[in-house]
This record gives structure tokens, C-alpha cells and sequence, in this order.
């Protein structure tokens, strides 16, 4: 397993408000749970492209109507289990290898082939020492270009033409995750993904020229795919948006602990703002307190974040911070149960 340790404190950035004023946003880095949670056993996955066909005339016929290329697919697959490599590399809870292997499967319709034999699955435990296997099993993709020219207004008494050309891509990927121990299927998904592209050009042809190609737009619409199924199946850093507020006229306190939070000096943000507490009008004592449990959270202290939050709102009915300790809350639950699929 790769040991990689999270800080559960690390800030990530201050983004700054426009002009220095109202809302300020610190970002700080959580973890995700897995949305499947794998036996514990499971500590290595083995990734395989199994969407290997026999060349067939069909092949041929759908590359002349669809402008498919020889291989596009096959590329969009790689594509696929790269991204899905790279972004599991951002989790402490597998080790992961590609097989070398390209298995046999489907490329040519939605269904899904036969699942991997317990006498293959074995063999490939063997060989590569793995506990699951994450298999690319369908992959079908579309690329249609609708092409026109449009009316941009008039220059005097002339109109102004405008080419475009626009793709709309699709990928339909099938993907299936196998426990080698228990020789069953734990996820079988069948997923798909698609997004439009526009080019402009001074005809037609220069506006096609300027458009991505099919090639392109597969391997995009399968990094996405490969990075959202890692998501599903591992825990995963994410970062989460904290807002507080930057400045208020009445209480110049405000804005000066602001500052030490802008260059992460948490700490005299915290007694910067504690010290304005006692005279600020409530209002402003609101903006203090949630500040306050904001430092908190930030160094990591969260029983004080939650008792600052809950004093902002019952004491200075700051609403903000009402739905802000529940934040906090589901925050720790999230991250606990992502501990627990590292374990």
C-alpha cells in the first residue's frame, strides 16, 4: 500500500474578495469516502483493457458513417485506465498496476461480454499478485459535426457572415470490478459521458479545421470518466470552501485578523478577533465569533470550531453560522469513514 500522509490542517489558499471587503473563502484540504467500500483485504487492483475484437467488416463500415478511425477506441480506453492510475496515485488505499494484457471483450455493442473466468482470474492474481481487478470491458464512442454560417450584425449596409462547425462527442463505457478471492462481480457500470465543441473560421472548411478531432474529444471524455470512477471506488483528497467575513466599519479588528489570516497566521487572526469580542456590537460580534470557529477549523481544533459556531448563532444570531457547524459536523463524519477504507 503507498504511504502517503493527509494533513487535515493544510490550507490550500486565500482567495480574496473583491476590493478586501464582505465574504472572504479559505480552502482547506478534506478527504472523500469511497462511495463503494472494498474489503479490507483488497490492496492491490489490477487494471485491464478487455476490449480487444477481431477486425471485422462492420468495423470498416462504421468508420466510413461515423468517421471513426482504426484504434481511436483502443486509444480512448488506454486513455481511460491512465487516468483512472493517476488518480487513484492520490489515495493512500490501493496499489495499483495496468496489465500488460489486452483481453478480449466488447467494443461493438452495449452489452457487456461474459464476465472474466475464475481460471483467468487467478492467473492474472498470480501474475501481478492482485486482490481486485478493474476491467475496461465496453467502450463505444461518436463524434457528429453539424456545420453553418450565422449573421454576426451589419457593418453600414453589409451583413456579417460568420462559419462554424460544431462536434458533439459520446462515450459509452462499460466497467466492471472483480474480487479475485471471492470470484465475483462487485461493480458493473455502464457509463457514459459527452460534451460539444465549436470552432469559428472565416468558410466552412476553415471552421472543421479549427474544430478537435475525434481523437481528441474520446480521450478527454475518457480522462473524465477514468477520474470520476476512481472516486467511487477509493477515498479520495478533496478540498472544501470555508467563507468568513473580511471587514466591518465598527470594529477595525476585523479587517487587521483578516490580514494575519491572509499570510496563514492563524493564531493572531484568532486573537486579533477574540480581543474586539467584549465591545463589538452584535452584529459584528457574530462576524467575530464565526471567524473565530473558522481559525479553529483551520488549525484543526474542531470541538472549539463547533463551540465558537454555536455561540455565533445563539448569542449574535450570526445565521451563517447555524448551517456552518453542520458543516463541521458532516465534515468530521466524511473524513472518518475515509480513515476507516484506509485502514
Amino acid at each position: 500500500m503507498k504511504l502517503k500522509i493527509f494533513t487535515y490542517t493544510a490550507i490550500a489558499a486565500l482567495i480574496l474578495s473583491i476590493a478586501c471587503t464582505g465574504p472572504r473563502t479559505v480552502t482547506l484540504n478534506s478527504m472523500r469516502p469511497a462511495e463503494l467500500a472494498l474489503p479490507p483485504t483488497t490492496k492491490t487492483l489490477l487494471l485491464v483493457d478487455r476490449t480487444k475484437t477481431e477486425p471485422r467488416a462492420t468495423n470498416i463500415i462504421e468508420s466510413v458513417f461515423t468517421g471513426e478511425m482504426p484504434g481511436e477506441d483502443k486509444a480512448g480506453a488506454q486513455e481511460l485506465l491512465v487516468a483512472l492510475y493517476r488518480q487513484l496515485d492520490y489515495s493512500s488505499r490501493f496499489t495499483t498496476i495496468v496489465a500488460e494484457e489486452h483481453l478480449e471483450g466488447n467494443s461493438l455493442t452495449s452489452v457487456f461480454p461474459e464476465p472474466l473466468s475464475t481460471e483467468l482470474m487467478d492467473r492474472l492474481a498470480v501474475k501481478y499478485n492482485a486482490d481486485a481487478i478493474v476491467a475496461v470491458e465496453l467502450f463505444d464512442s461518436d463524434f457528429a459535426i453539424t456545420r453553418g454560417k450565422k449573421e454576426t450584425g451589419k457593418t453600414g449596409n453589409l451583413k456579417g457572415i460568420q462559419y462554424y462547425a460544431q462536434g458533439i462527442g459520446n462515450v459509452t463505457i462499460g466497467i466492471r470490478l472483480y474480487d479475485i478471492h471471492q470470484k465475483s462481480v462487485l461493480d458493473q457500470q455502464l457509463l457514459t459521458n459527452g460534451s460539444t465543441w465549436e470552432a469559428t473560421g472565416s468558410s466552412v472548411p476553415e471552421a472543421i479545421a479549427q474544430l478537435t478531432s475525434k481523437g481528441d474529444a474520446t480521450r478527454g471524455l475518457s480522462q473524465q470518466v477514468g477520474k470520476e470512477y476512481a472516486y467511487k471506488i477509493a477515498p479520495m483528497p478533496i478540498t472544501i470552501r470555508r467563507s468568513f467575513r473580511g471587514k466591518a466599519k465598527r470594529v477595525p479588528e476585523l479587517e487587521l485578523g483578516t490580514r494575519y489570516a491572509d499570510v496563514g497566521q492563524w493564531e493572531r487572526a484568532l486573537e486579533t478577533w477574540k480581543s474586539a469580542l467584549d465591545r463589538a456590537p452584535e452584529k459584528e460580534a457574530g462576524y467575530l465569533a464565526h471567524n473565530i470557529a473558522i481559525a479553529y477549523e483551520v488549525m484543526g481544533d474542531f470541538d472549539s470550531a463547533i463551540y465558537w459556531a454555536k455561540l455565533a448563532y445563539t448569542r449574535y444570531g450570526n445565521e451563517e453560522s447555524r448551517s456552518y457547524v453542520n458543516q463541521i459536523k458532516q465534515r468530521l463524519h466524511t473524513e472518518g469513514l475515509a480513515q476507516i477504507q484506509q485502514q
